[in-house]
């Protein structure tokens, strides 16, 4: 039986910015293609789309199933800071694999002033809540511009933003390890991109553990915007070493 149309309407919730950016948390299905579609313009030549997608393994343990919680009165109040944020970006450094254009005298292809922002035209961010099987759509970030390099990086700003700020949780299940009884299968409760063996699909391949912070983190994890350290957590580790901030003893 089909969902009513104004019972899938209250599933979904919508916050849209003075800028013309776009925030959603849904109960129902997201609709990538829709997304993309709705940020699409004649004036915009990139429009880069992320596709976060639940995968049926995370840290090495087979995931049975995956919920998604949100608070959502605060999470729509982070998730607008968080495209208001994007927007004061400073233009993102020039690619290291891409030169630029003959004839294309872009600001991010030249190191960028203090005072200059990032050129994106829209950003349409949706997150999925609830049930989230495997294959299922469970985050979307868009974002137009008049060029790619700025589409890249605000999108990717926003994805890694979204993950460590907006109050969103994961509720995964995983199914025994061998050896296990078949009612010994782990719960894991806690943000999107965490899990028993820390931060990162990755972690359980090999942690390393920070100098600054002290806390686990794989070597290859967000190269682009890696986690940034709490000032107590500097100050901490400054003491250690027996060292201030300008590196002297």
């Amino acid at each position: 039986m089909s969902t009513p149309p104004e019972a899938a309407a209250a599933a979904v919730h919508t916050l849209k910015t003075p800028e013309g950016d776009t925030a959603v948390l849904s109960y129902a299905p997201l609709d990538p293609a829709a997304i993309e579609r709705s940020v699409r313009s004649s004036s915009d030549g990139a429009v880069v789309s992320f596709v976060g997608y639940t995968r049926d393994h995370f840290q090495g343990r087979t995931v049975t199933h995956l919920t998604y919680e949100a608070y959502i009165p605060l999470a729509l109040k982070t998730l607008a800071s968080v495209l208001s944020e994007a927007r004061a970006l400073a233009p993102p450094p020039p690619a290291p694999f891409a030169a630029a254009h003959p004839g294309c005298a872009h600001p991010s292809h030249t190191s960028p002033s203090s005072d200059e922002r990032i050129d994106v035209s829209r950003i349409h961010v949706a997150h999925l809540v609830g049930p989230s099987p495997p294959l299922t759509p469970s985050i979307v970030v868009c974002v137009a511009s008049a060029h790619r390099r700025e589409a890249f990086w605000a999108c990717e700003w926003v994805l890694e933003q979204v993950k460590a700020r907006v109050q969103v949780w994961k509720r995964e299940w995983y199914a025994p390890r061998e050896g296990e009884d078949e009612r010994e299968g782990e719960v894991f409760v806690g943000r999107d991109g965490d899990g028993p063996e820390g931060r990162g699909g990755r972690a359980h391949e090999g942690r390393r553990r920070s100098v600054v912070g002290g806390a686990r983190e794989n070597a290859r994890w967000k190269e682009n915007f890696p986690p940034q350290p709490r000032q107590g957590a500097v100050e901490a580790a400054a003491r250690e070493t027996g060292k201030g901030d300008d590196g002297t003893a």
